[in-house]
């Protein structure tokens, strides 16, 4: 590995390490404290429903 590729490494692994902390921080902005209640019979309501035909499938 020659110095220019040293160099290019350490500005992507800086650039990738932004990113997450960039997202991180999106996410306990926004993210975190979102909790949607579910009970079990809406659930299983949910994923035993038959699914929907497109028109004009039998």
């Amino acid at each position: 590995m020659n110095a220019s590729d040293t160099h290019l490494l350490k500005k992507l692994a800086l650039v990738l390490l932004l990113k997450l902390a960039l997202l991180l921080g999106l996410w306990w902005l926004f993210v975190r404290d979102a909790q949607v209640p579910v009970d079990a019979s809406r659930a299983a309501g949910h994923l035993l429903r038959a699914p929907a035909l497109a028109p004009g499938e039998k």
